[in-house]
């Protein structure tokens, strides 16, 4: 039988950072005994904490989460696929690159079963209840799963793939030391808001539709197809054949689903795209080969009527 550990058994406290209004960060070390790696626990004193777990274990155990603050959190899974244990013996597999909604009571408890050599990758974004009621309103019948969370200490709203879009949110946050700088602190923040408004409206798209889930599937490839291949000459055609659906079907669904159609995010995504690389030193010959345009003037209006200043104003300011 596994050694069973509790969280705060299994780790070692660095360091204690106090920032202005309530904001608390605890960086910790994992015991040597169980394994080489971190755990970050980010209060930002608004009803929302993150919590970072990166380590390798060095044996097996089951580790012990209980919570007695009622809320839901967002657990994504960036390594090795883990299961959570809850008290009516239910198991939830958590794959590689998909996240968790879980709804908690006040009287929170599950076990994970940790094993050697696994990588154990997790971000967490935890949301209190009261808050999380009023962010929550996209998603149809709310008050239902948390009542059903109450009943048994805990409800699964659902689980589904990360995207590209959330990795490169929490990309930041996998640096143990981003957090020993204020501004930088503050930044991340920033990035966990977003994360958390993309996810809850991502969440309700996949609740409250009606479509079938083979075409919720190709959907998602589609995006998925957009977000990472934004450079290339993409076709609705092309986009179509590798997501696995009817080009006229993808066209009507996907504007259905996402609310814009897939020239719109295509666009989108290499607008925000471009924001970033003008931050480097980067002609505009390179940031556009780079996103997948030819005519710069076409890319600068597009730009402009985007974010409301030119390219070239947006590298000033920058710099």
């Amino acid at each position: 039988m596994n050694e069973i550990v509790n969280y705060n058994n299994l780790i070692e406290i660095s360091k204690t950072i106090s920032n202005p209004f309530s904001r608390e960060i605890t960086i910790s070390k994992i015991k040597e005994e169980f394994g080489n790696g971190y755990s970050i626990f980010y209060d930002l004193g608004n009803g929302i904490a993150v919590f970072i777990r990166n380590f390798i274990p060095k044996k097996n155990f089951t580790l012990i989460e209980e919570s007695n603050i009622a809320g839901t959190s967002f657990i994504f899974n960036l390594s090795s696929n883990f299961t959570f244990i809850y008290k009516d013996k239910k198991q939830y597999i958590v794959n590689k690159n998909h996240f968790l909604t879980e709804i908690a009571s006040d009287k929170f408890y599950c076990e994970i079963p940790i094993k050697k050599n696994d990588p154990f990758s997790v971000f967490f974004i935890g949301v209190k209840e009261e808050l999380f009621l009023k962010l929550s309103y996209p998603i149809k019948d709310i008050q239902e799963y948390i009542k059903k969370a109450h009943k048994k200490c805990y409800y699964i709203l659902n689980k589904l793939q990360i995207d590209t879009f959330q990795l490169e949110l929490f990309n930041d946050f996998i640096d143990e030391n981003s957090f020993e700088d204020i501004l930088k602190s503050i930044y991340l923040e920033s990035k966990t808001t977003n994360l958390i408004h993309y996810t809850i409206q991502k969440i309700a798209k996949n609740l409250n539709t009606s479509l079938d889930n083979n075409i919720l599937s190709s959907l998602e490839r589609a995006k998925e197809i957009i977000m990472k291949n934004y450079n290339l000459n993409l076709s609705i055609k092309d986009i179509a054949y590798k997501s696995a659906i009817n080009e006229c079907y993808l066209k009507k669904y996907f504007k259905m689903h996402y609310g814009i159609t897939i020239l719109e995010m295509l666009q989108q995504r290499r607008l925000e795209v471009s924001k970033e690389l003008l931050k480097k030193n980067l002609t505009m010959k390179e940031i556009l080969a780079k996103i997948g345009y030819k005519n710069l003037g076409h890319f600068n209006k597009l730009f402009f009527n985007n974010f409301g200043i030119s390219p070239n104003n947006y590298k000033k300011q920058l710099n």
